[in-house]
């Protein structure tokens, strides 16, 4: 329940003492999070705003603001620069990996995106999520690899990812 969520938070931020900066810092990360999945995008990114404004560098608010600016196509050059420093400040972390990768592939850099997603996925080994498959799914078939996409897709399937939206993909790239 995204409102009740975004009401709690809104309570939570104004209850937080200014000057326990970090827990203020992850309760506007949290607020932004319930926007951004509300989809009151603006108020989700004021909310990010907020919470870098108070700790610039925390890894974990700037790889979530950064993939959700590149899930919504938005920014991706500011997007772009917010994941790096993420993984600067957290170097091999395979979701800033993946976070990273899939900016570059909304940015059409499919090669660059292919070593960040793979490397995501060496990272986590055997519990590479569908997510982390699909993504090198998508990049191969942008790099006219139908063969590696699929394979990839098909892992993404029996890695948990959405199978209609999977078998969509495979349909039409096999056509």
């Amino acid at each position: 329940d995204f409102k009740k969520a975004i009401s709690a938070g809104n309570r939570a931020v104004e209850m937080q003492p200014e000057e326990n900066v970090q827990l203020l810092s992850d309760m506007y990360a949290l607020l932004a999070d319930a926007y951004n999945s509300d989809k009151q995008y603006k108020l989700s990114d004021e909310n990010f705003d907020q919470a870098l404004e108070l700790t610039p560098d925390n890894p974990t608010t700037l790889n979530n603001y950064s993939y959700y600016l590149s899930e919504r196509g938005v920014r991706l050059v500011d997007a772009e620069r917010m994941s790096k420093k993420s993984l600067t400040l957290s170097p091999n972390q395979p979701t800033f990996l993946d976070t990273y990768g899939w900016i570059l592939y909304k940015q059409g850099k499919y090669g660059e995106a292919k070593e960040y997603i793979q490397k995501a996925i060496d990272a986590m080994g055997n519990d590479a999520d569908g997510t982390l498959w699909d993504h090198l799914g998508d990049i191969q078939y942008k790099l006219k690899d139908t063969t590696g996409a699929v394979a990839s897709w098909e892992k993404a399937k029996l890695k948990g990812a959405d199978a209609l939206e999977i078998d969509k993909k495979i349909k039409a790239s096999t056509s």
